[in-house]
């Protein structure tokens, strides 16, 4: 006698749910942006009653006392809306991988909320940050495996593999934390980020994973409210820029991962380049710096004012413009390499970067003075 196996009220939901995506997307951007919204303004009052706050100085750019626990709100909003996809749409593989990210993702708001509060050595903070990448590129199936023919770099031995994206991972929790220096750039950046990476996970048919990055647009535009508020103003907080910056390298990780598995699909075909060209500003950002401090022998981990945002500042723009014109780089030059996404993964490499980099050393070569604007070569 043979015995047929009935779907489950599950996988009928699931089944259901599936054929109205558009809508699933919705209601995860907006369940992540309701609970947001829902804890920040209690966030806000706990940290200025326990004076947990960013005071102005010579290298801040805001006025005032400002709380400085966003990071709470955000990762808030992107977990519990992750857990409710995950029981709707992820396999077996993607629900062990998401344990391992909630374990990790929660040690790395217990550091960020440690340096908010009582300060810790960026020694000490590398060395979590080294701990949890290394963790989730080991204990899960995460990793960039590939460079797609980069550099002519095609299979990458599971060595250099996990010590390469233990690397990135750690590269991007701390370029996202340089570039938190202005209102809403944080979270318009990675907000855009998640959006256009949401998009790939979409179109290569990896819905959970576009859910994840639906998520974190969600939370930051529930940030972003308070952020650019004037009364409720917060900020992200080391504890927000490491969560975020976490979130994003994954999802770096996760569409390089699968790049790797999957190089003759079209949505792949570029995949490197199209990752640097999202995290382009942070990175570009962060290696000038990095060089100007070398350069002035003082430590790379120094504060200073020294980033683009910070230039742009002083040359007379807002902070909303300044978040703008970044923006709109970042989307300008991710959109240029998926124009030219039929080339040559190495000609697009070759035309991107120059391009990038002529862009971001623009705002050096402008001084303006008594209300005229001279263009002057730009120097560390």
């Amino acid at each position: 006698m043979l015995t047929t196996s009935l779907p489950t009220n599950h996988e009928q939901i699931t089944q259901f749910l599936s054929n109205y995506k558009g809508i699933v997307i919705i209601v995860t951007v907006i369940t992540a942006l309701i609970i947001t919204l829902i804890v920040m303004p209690k966030v806000v009052a706990i940290s200025k009653a326990k004076n947990l706050t960013a005071l102005p100085n010579g290298r801040t750019s805001h006025k005032g006392v400002i709380p400085t626990l966003g990071g709470v709100g955000v990762f808030t909003g992107v977990v519990l809306t992750i857990q409710v996809a995950a029981i709707l749409f992820a396999n077996y593989s993607q629900l062990i991988d998401l344990m391992v990210f909630n374990v990790l993702i929660l040690l790395l708001l217990l550091v960020g909320l440690a340096d908010d509060i009582m300060k810790i050595s960026p020694k000490r903070k590398l060395a979590y940050q080294l701990l949890v990448a290394s963790i989730f590129v080991m204990a899960t199936n995460l990793n960039i495996n590939s460079f797609v023919g980069l550099f002519g770099i095609y299979k990458i031995s599971i060595f250099s593999a996990i010590l390469f994206s233990i690397f990135v991972i750690v590269l991007v929790i701390n370029a996202y934390n340089l570039i938190d220096g202005i209102d809403g750039l944080a979270g318009v950046l990675g907000a855009i980020i998640s959006i256009i990476t949401a998009l790939l996970f979409y179109y290569s048919g990896h819905f959970f994973y576009c859910l994840i990055s639906l998520a974190l647009v969600g939370a930051l535009i529930g940030f972003l409210v308070f952020n650019f508020s004037r009364n409720r103003k917060i900020f992200l907080g080391d504890t927000g820029s490491m969560v975020v910056g976490f979130v994003l390298a994954i999802q770096m990780i996760t569409y390089l991962s699968l790049a790797g598995h999957n190089p003759d699909k079209e949505i792949f075909h570029n995949a490197p380049v199209i990752v640097l060209a999202l995290l382009s500003y942070p990175l570009l950002d962060t290696l000038r710096v990095f060089c100007v401090r070398i350069c002035n022998k003082k430590s790379p981990f120094s504060a200073d004012r020294n980033h683009i945002h910070h230039r742009l500042i002083d040359l007379g723009l807002k902070h909303k413009w300044a978040t703008s014109l970044i923006a709109l780089y970042t989307i300008g030059i991710t959109v240029l390499v998926l124009a030219l996404n039929h080339l040559d993964t190495n000609v697009i490499f070759a035309i991107t970067v120059p391009v990038a980099m002529l862009i971001l050393v623009i705002p050096f070569a402008i001084q303006y003075k008594s209300g005229k604007i001279k263009f002057v070569l730009p120097t560390l």
